[in-house]
């Protein structure tokens, strides 16, 4: 009882929805509701039990369609909640291109040591060149280098001409 594929597949269900919590996305629930839907129907349909091929085509099929026809409506209900306020935003900073960006294709940037996706709707940059961070969008920086160049004569105030 304990090893039948009906336990196997609730106890692996189980496992996925829990560690939903530890791995952000809110994908993984689906996968779970898949596999308890499954150890679910090896129970009630005969013959289910013993069909491994079959118990893998119903877990992917129930999988997929649990994540496109309800992960909008539970994704608004399981939101997370920001338990500090206080947000730092990295609006503003200056960061320098390593990698090529353009309207049509995405670059790097460096920041706090690391590189990050950033994107410009509008301009394109060179590596070595310094924008800034004008938005952000989930992981990805959206880059401007007008801002410095609408600054620079402020920042350029104790250099003499030519």
């Amino acid at each position: 009882m304990f090893l039948s594929p009906p336990f196997i597949w609730s106890l692996l269900g189980l496992l996925l929805i829990a560690s939903e919590m530890f791995i952000p996305g809110f994908v993984i629930f689906f996968f779970g509701s898949g596999a308890i839907i499954t150890g679910f129907l090896s129970v009630i349909i005969p013959g289910l039990s013993s069909n491994f091929a079959m118990q893998g085509i119903i877990w992917i099929l129930s999988s997929i369609l649990s994540f496109s026809f309800f992960r909008k409506k539970f994704a608004k209900i399981f939101r997370g909640t920001i338990l500090n306020k206080e947000i730092i935003t990295d609006l503003g900073h200056t960061v320098k291109v390593i990698e090529a960006i353009t309207p049509e294709k995405p670059g790097r940037v460096r920041f706090q040591g690391t590189s990050w996706k950033a994107i410009s709707y509008t301009e394109s940059f060179e590596p070595g060149v310094m924008v800034d961070i004008v938005e952000e969008e989930n992981l990805t920086f959206v880059v401007s280098g007008t801002i410095l160049e609408d600054n620079k004569k402020y920042l350029d105030i104790g250099e003499k001409d030519g």
